[in-house]
């Protein structure tokens, strides 16, 4: 049986912060090694009060909790942004300057690995840094349009470095080999991972995991097991494990192990909202409905478009893009997209909104 806990934390104050963590340890137990890599969800350059990235008082509180050398590091998307303006955006680099951990580019060298994914293979890079140090996992609890949820299995995806992560879509543009890939890379990497903290003081719901509704919940959810905190996290969000896709396919393929939880026993996150792709996710586990899906799978989308009103032209989509769908001039090739919704993700001024393709708005609800 697994443990997780769940500790109350009101606020980012790092004494409140601190105490929380410290409960967390002395609750499950946790041996500190050093060398430990920090990993947060650093998917955007954004302020923490955006609620996208893993707020940076919880790496530092780590870091001076945990024996030195502790390193800070994750990949995002590919964009034309340097890693430091990442780090200095998300506070990540005041928090260096505060404890001496050190910030480190994934982005150097990486090992190739290969996986059958339902009878396709793929080749990938992963940062070999992560194979050389601990890794300390630090998700933030937020939605996701082609995963429902992200937190401790997805959060790892970081470890690729930034270019090969958004390729890695195009191999897997439908949603169900995606989830699938996202099981059979947390395998891979699961023996690496020493321990998983989800920052839920603030989540996102709705259209995550960057241009979501912001919540306050107050919680973080914790352990050993990232399979464990995720379907534990599920279950906060008022989720059964079919209607989040890597917990299913996990669940099918290796089994979910039972979970104890520990700590406080909070209500269920207030009001939580799932994304819209949801609803095609909810489809597919109606066998007729699901052959209808695969049918029309070219039609039947949650498809990205650019609001020019809001938008500054600052091509971010257009360099994040994989399969190069997205014009200079700012126009979506719909023959081209794949729908993987990076552009979504990355967007800075959240000048690209989700909505249901034509097909979409008449079947879903």
């Amino acid at each position: 049986m697994e443990t997780v806990a769940i500790v109350k934390c009101p606020d980012y104050k790092k004494t409140t912060v601190k105490d929380a963590i410290s409960r967390i340890f002395d609750l499950i137990g946790f041996d500190f090694p050093s060398g430990v890599l920090l990993k947060p969800n650093m998917l955007s350059a954004r302020n923490p009060d955006e609620a996208v990235t893993t707020h940076p008082v919880i790496l530092e509180v780590l870091s001076e909790l945990l024996p030195h050398p502790v390193f800070i590091g994750d990949s995002p998307p590919n964009t034309s942004k340097t890693i430091e303006y990442y780090w200095n955006q998300c506070q990540y680099e005041d928090v260096s300057k505060k404890t001496k951990a050190k910030l480190v580019k994934l982005e150097g060298k990486s090992s190739i690995f290969t996986l059958n994914v339902k009878g396709r293979k793929v080749n990938f890079p992963v940062s070999s840094f992560a194979f050389q140090h601990p890794v300390f996992n630090l998700p933030k609890f937020k939605t996701h349009n082609i995963t429902i949820l992200t937190c401790c299995m997805k959060n790892l995806y970081g470890l690729i470095p930034g270019y090969p992560k958004g390729l890695l879509h195009t191999e897997f543009p439908e949603p169900e080999y995606f989830n699938h890939f996202i099981v059979e890379f947390y395998q891979l990497l699961k023996e690496t991972v020493v321990f998983n903290i989800v920052d839920a003081v603030e989540v996102m719901d709705k259209n995550g995991p960057s241009s979501g509704r912001k919540k306050y919940y107050g919680y973080l959810i914790a352990g050993k097991n990232g399979v464990c905190v995720d379907f534990v996290c599920a279950t906060l969000a008022g989720l059964k494990i079919h209607e989040v896709p890597f917990l299913r396919i996990y669940e099918n393929i290796y089994g979910i192990p039972k979970v104890k939880i520990i700590g406080d026993q909070p209500e269920n996150i207030p009001g939580f909202q799932v994304p819209s792709s949801s609803a095609i996710f909810k489809m597919q586990e109606n066998r007729f409905m699901s052959g209808i899906i695969r049918t029309m799978a070219n039609q039947l989308n949650i498809i990205p478009v650019i609001n020019h009103n809001i938008c500054v032209k600052c091509m971010e989509c257009v360099k994040v893009c994989p399969a190069r769908a997205i014009s200079n001039d700012l126009k979506i090739d719909r023959k081209k997209c794949i729908n993987c919704l990076c552009c979504f993700e990355v967007c800075p001024n959240r000048a690209i909104n989700v909505r249901k393709s034509f097909l979409a708005r008449i079947i879903l609800p």
